[in-house]
């Protein structure tokens, strides 16, 4: 490999990028490598060569380099909740608008580009033949729903409402359809639509 080219006297220093944006960096690459290449194809060499880096730089941004989908998978569940938790929880005295701007945050470009839903297509593959990714969703889904069941417990209650806990597990299933179907086709399904189908959902099992 060659030796990177000598800085010329007063010229000014060439700045490395902070850690939280080098490993940001890395995760983007790791997302956009497992839509393309899926998680065979996936390698951390691949995921160096297009975030730009050397492959040993691995080790300073990740505990184990050889576990990375899964380190990937855990801060995508995580940086997902904060932005869904942000996007609502100011709104938590109107849930009804707390969960349009929940639904609005989902449908964003954030989570529902091509690259990312179709990481976690792969993350979802991995979960059900690995017991640490199932670990990882099983947390991420629980929490999610819990986050759901606060901003609708202080709705009105229904005379023939379903059990809390049925209704937001219908309530997940139309969120997850509609996201899927939005990847599949944004024309056919877009990106209004969904948002204002996960709202009627709510409509209908929530009460008018």
């Amino acid at each position: 490999m060659a030796s990177p080219a000598p800085e010329l006297p007063g010229a000014p220093r060439r700045r490395r990028a902070p850690p939280l944006v080098r490993r940001a960096d890395l995760v983007a690459a790791t997302l956009s490598c497992l839509a393309r290449l899926g998680a065979k194809g996936t390698t951390g060499r691949e995921i160096c060569r297009q975030a730009g880096v050397s492959h040993g730089l691995l080790r300073h941004y990740f505990r184990n380099p050889d576990n990375l989908l899964l380190e990937t998978y855990e801060q995508l569940c995580e940086d997902m909740l904060a932005q869904l938790e942000a996007a609502a929880l100011p709104y938590a005295d109107d849930p009804r608008e707390a969960l349009h701007r929940y639904f609005v945050a989902v449908f964003s470009d954030d989570w529902a580009g091509p690259d990312i839903i179709g990481a976690w297509m792969v993350f979802w593959q991995q979960a059900r033949s690995r017991a640490d990714f199932a670990v990882v969703s099983d947390s991420f889904n629980l929490r999610q729903r819990a986050l759901l069941e606060r901003l609708v417990a202080v709705l009105p209650a229904r005379a023939d409402a379903l059990p809390m806990a049925d209704a937001i597990a219908l309530l997940s299933a139309v969120l997850d359809g509609l996201w899927i179907e939005y990847y599949l086709s944004d024309e056919r399904t877009p990106r209004e639509r969904c948002i204002a189908l996960c709202d009627a959902a709510v409509r209908r099992l929530f009460g008018a």
